[in-house]
């Protein structure tokens, strides 16, 4: 029964460790999306270099404004033959052609402030329409925050299950010397001399699972995320040096807080004679 708990415990212990890094890397994708999030003001076609540049300084001093980059209707033209890859040859010979407008695209220090920035940038003198994108990046976030809220739920699902396991193996053992801690209470034994040696039995179990669980993460991270990122190239993933120790603290509480609880329980009833 030991060795089905251990072996238990280390499944719940690396499921958890598997939850907590996806947390971490969602967290670390909305930070990203945060940093992406800009308005992209657009000016009228008429509007001079000059003027394109007193505009753009009056955007750049405005309170939210984390940085802003200037695309001329010559720059935008190029960048938009780029997008279209082979096909680019098309637009050959529209060079000379007013279609495109000059516009500036603007980074934001926080986000939910950007409707507000919107409306100042629409004030100067020069914009035509401004465009916000934080409705697509807001609803990306949310799916982050419901991520990560069910990824909370699962690890204390995991923490139940874990604990339950671990107090039903320290059961069998309490079950075993019921006698000899009858006998040690009546001459005189304290609760916690008799509840130690099974808490003991119980943390030990949840830090071997910890050090196996943990050992098999460090090891499978970098390919796993590897391979993530081969299928997923717009965002970047947490390197191993930056989350391996916080996950290593978190999983060796959670290890040793199952079993100590889990002993503690199982234990407690045989206390009353």
């Amino acid at each position: 029964m030991t060795i089905a708990s251990f072996i238990t415990v280390t499944c719940c212990l690396f499921l958890f460790g598997v939850f907590v890094i996806f947390s971490m890397n969602m967290n670390y994708i909305g930070k990203q999306l945060e940093q992406q999030c800009e308005l992209q003001a657009y000016m009228y076609l008429e509007t001079d270099e000059p003027q394109q540049r007193a505009v753009y300084e009056k955007v750049l001093q405005l309170d939210n404004v984390y940085d802003a980059t200037l695309e001329t209707e010559r720059q935008a033209f190029e960048n938009f033959k780029k997008q279209l890859g082979e096909d680019g040859d098309l637009l050959d010979g529209l060079e000379d052609k007013d279609f495109l407008r000059s516009s500036i695209k603007i980074t934001l220090h926080d986000i939910r402030k950007s409707n507000d920035t919107k409306k100042a940038v629409e004030k100067i003198s020069g914009i035509e329409k401004v465009e916000n994108y934080q409705d697509t990046v807001g609803k990306v976030l949310s799916l982050t925050g419901a991520v990560n809220k069910g990824s909370t739920v699962g690890m204390i699902v995991l923490m139940i299950i874990a604990v339950f396991i671990i107090q039903n193996t320290i059961k069998l053992s309490v079950f075993a010397r019921e006698k000899e801690i009858h006998i040690m209470k009546f001459v005189g034994a304290t609760d916690r001399f008799i509840r130690t040696p099974f808490v003991i039995e119980g943390i030990m179990i949840g830090a071997l699972g910890f050090i196996v669980s943990y050992a098999v993460i460090l090891f499978s991270y970098t390919p796993a995320i590897s391979t993530v990122k081969d299928l997923i190239k717009m965002f970047d993933f947490l390197p191993l040096q930056s989350c391996a120790l916080q996950l290593g603290v978190m999983m060796a509480l959670f290890g040793t807080m199952m079993g100590a609880i889990g002993s503690a329980v199982s234990i407690k009833r045989h206390l009353k004679v």
